[in-house]
């Protein structure tokens, strides 16, 4: 059992994720300066692998636990096209093409989600990192990275988002990949 594992009754809003080091998340701030509307925080940059929701303490041992049996190999995301997500208030950088590693990744611990708390994904996955958010005057265009991020990626993290203040995240568990 990790530390905090099933010691409390408060409900923690988790997520899975990929966590990048300084170095992807200094290209990321370069990008998100190119892009209208407000850049969200570097240190909060992550590309979510499966959304868990707000759960009790005992929800969150059975997705460390599950996320313990999930291996995939390590691989490189190269991060090449802005998209815009949501309502189109969302600037965000994708990769073109997902490496088969990522979705695999993201696949078997939605799964995990679903066995810990019974959701199933409302939404297809698309893999991106939020770079800003845009008001309603700001552009929804903006060109492609001059030069892509390319992200090796060799672990993933369980997530919690703080409620105070927003866009703040604490890692709470990480797992290697081979």
């Amino acid at each position: 059992m990790r530390a905090g594992c099933g010691s409390s009754s408060r409900r923690e809003r988790l997520f899975f994720a990929l966590w990048p080091g300084r170095d992807v998340r200094a290209r990321l701030a370069a990008q998100a300066a190119e892009s209208a509307g407000r850049p969200v925080a570097a240190d909060g940059y992550h590309m979510t692998l499966a959304f868990v929701g707000a759960v009790e303490a005992d929800v969150r041992c059975v997705l460390e636990a599950g996320a313990a049996g999930v291996s995939e190999e390590a691989f490189v995301c190269v991060l090449d096209e802005m998209a815009w997500l949501g309502a189109g208030d969302i600037a965000a950088l994708a990769p073109s093409h997902p490496p088969p590693p990522l979705l695999r990744l993201a696949e078997r611990l939605q799964r995990v989600v679903a066995v810990a708390t019974g959701q199933v994904p409302a939404h297809r996955y698309r893999p991106h990192v939020t770079l800003a958010r845009l008001g309603a005057r700001d552009p929804r265009w903006s060109p492609p990275p001059a030069e892509p991020v390319r992200w090796a990626v060799a672990d993933y993290v369980l997530c919690r988002s703080r409620r105070e203040p927003p866009g703040i995240y604490d890692v709470l568990a990480r797992w290697p990949l081979s």
